[in-house]
Order: C-alpha cells, then structure tokens, then sequence
C-alpha cells in the first residue's frame, strides 16, 4: 500500500527499477537519497503542443541545460509514448503521447522542462522527481454538468473523460482515476529503488475547457477547482499540499476572464495555492494560438518553479 505523507520521506524495499529507469547524467539518483516529487496534471498545455524547434532563443545553452536536466527522474505517465509509457526515465522533450503526430515528434513539452531547469537553478543540490498525467482538451467538470450549451456543443457527452473528483450521487472522472493511479504507481517505482520522497507540490495547467464552454461552466470554475483541489489533497493525505495553478489566457476562449478571475478568487481565499500568470506568455505552438510555443512553454515552467519555491522544504 502507498502511504502519502506531508513532510515525511518514505521508502520501502521492493524489487528494482528496469534498468532503462536509470538517471541518464545531471542530478543522478543513489539510494536513499532524499527526492522531492512534484505532479503535473491538466489539458493541453500541461501535455505541451510545441516543438523544441521552435525556440527562438540561444539553442547552444539550451541544449547544455537539457543534458543537466536529463537525469531528473520523470514519469511521462501511462498515456505517453509506447517504450515510455508507465516508468521511470530521464527528463526531456517529446516524451508525450501526442508525439505520434508528426509535428510534435521528437520535440513536444510541458512545463516540466523549464520547471526543472528552474529548481536545479534555485538549488543544484536539491533533487527532484516529475510525475505527469495530462490530456488535451479536457475539464474538470462532468458533461452531464454543462449548462448554457453554445450550440455547436449540446448535447456534448465525454464519456467520462474528465477530472471530476468524487461526489456522492456522481460518477468519478476517468482522468480522476487515472491520476491517482499514476501517482500510485510512480510512487511505488520509487520505493522499489528504495528512493525516500516526499511529495512537494501539484502543478495545474487546465482551465480553458470550461472557459470556452459557457458562462456557466465559467462562472462555477471556482467552485469546481476548489473541490478538485480538496479531493486531491485528501486522496493523497497531505492537507498542505501545495498548488501551483497556472492562469488560462482571455485571447482564445469566449469566458476566459471569467474563468481567470475565478482562478485568482481560489488561490486568494487558499494559502496554500498560488496562481501563476501566463497572459504575456508567446503561444501559437505548432501554429495554434490556444497553446504555447517553445518560448512561451519554457518560461511557464520556470514560473512554476519559482512558485513552487516558496513552499520548498527547509
């Protein structure tokens, strides 16, 4: 049984890792050695519609900074890429199930590369672990929810494809279970290299389903945050888990500033939460202006990162 505990690092001794598991190079994992695990979650820009391509910076540093990060453990969770999917691996672009399109081959990313790459800058002794599960397209909020349908989207089913927590009277989100699931087995990987952790944070990049749907869905987007916030945190035993929400742009969905004013209302009324802003972030990722480019990508991760470290463990 997995035991989630605040502040607390755990192991146990099970079997090993598979050996393609193993940190490639950068921070490197030795048994019992302390690593502070962080989870990812959300639509599509927490997959990440981008290409490494597309940078516009200094690409020489940016891949000297990639190879530093590349034996931070991640988990690309269940839905990424087959050979990836489900284990342990070393850190880097192009590991999300929507690789398979050939546009974002070999080069796709969500926060978590700037994210790392941010901590290991904030503290290079400090070890860190990423869990991620995210699937484009996606809300927290059941269909059967939905009120004000735009026209275009009645009668608009998702098949249980949503991150709805429990509710008495209500079924449980697939991407709900799913999450918990990843995070169980994650975890457990880490316990069988016998790697004590703890678990130092949530990042939440998801939003923009709800704000394009009506101003209802919109308008509740605070009540329906703050319950999935809730759950997780009781799902996990960690009632001080800290969330680092990231903002939806006003520019592509029809309530957005609906759905970012209920964003800021949550993490106002939640010490433990901090909404971490995006609107002046670059998009069009791979030619879409709902979704961020490199540029704009690598340095929402990194507002993560410095979000995440004000709750880093002293």
């Amino acid at each position: 049984m997995i035991r989630f505990l605040s502040g607390l690092y755990v192991f146990f001794v099970l079997a090993a890792l598979p050996c393609d598991a193993a940190p490639v190079s950068g921070y490197g994992f030795a048994p019992l050695e302390r690593v502070t695990v962080y989870i990812l979650a959300g639509q599509s820009n927490a997959v990440g519609y981008n290409n490494i391509r597309e940078y516009h910076g200094d690409t020489s540093m940016l891949q000297s900074q990639l190879k530093e990060i590349s034996g931070t453990l991640f988990w690309p969770g269940t839905n990424a890429l087959p050979g990836t999917a489900g284990q342990w691996t070393g850190l880097r672009p192009g590991l999300s199930a929507i690789a398979s399109d050939e546009s974002y081959r070999n080069g796709c990313f969500g926060p978590e590369i700037g994210f790392a790459l941010k901590l290991r800058e904030l503290d290079p002794e400090g070890k860190i672990a990423i869990i991620k599960f995210a699937e484009g397209a996606t809300g927290i909020a059941r269909s059967s929810d939905y009120h004000d349908y735009i026209p275009a989207l009645k009668g608009f089913d998702d098949q249980g494809n949503n991150w709805a927590p429990p509710e008495a009277g209500k079924p449980t989100g697939k991407l709900y279970t799913g999450l918990l699931e990843n995070i169980r087995l994650a975890l457990s990987g880490l316990e069988a290299r016998n790697i004590p952790y703890r678990i130092g944070g949530f990042i939440w990049m998801q939003g923009e389903h709800e704000a394009g749907i009506s101003p209802t869905m919109a308008g509740n987007y605070g009540k329906i945050l703050s319950t999935f916030i809730r759950s997780v945190r009781k799902d996990l035993s960690i009632n001080d888990l800290p969330f680092l929400i990231g903002e939806i742009n006003s520019h592509t969905w029809a309530f957005g500033d609906l759905a970012r004013d209920r964003q800021a209302a949550v993490c106002f009324g939640d010490s433990r939460s901090v909404l971490v802003k995006t609107v002046d972030l670059p998009r069009k990722g791979v030619g879409n202006l709902a979704h961020f480019d490199a540029d704009g990508m690598l340095e929402l991760g990194e507002r993560f990162g410095t979000a995440a470290s004000r709750f880093a463990a002293k």
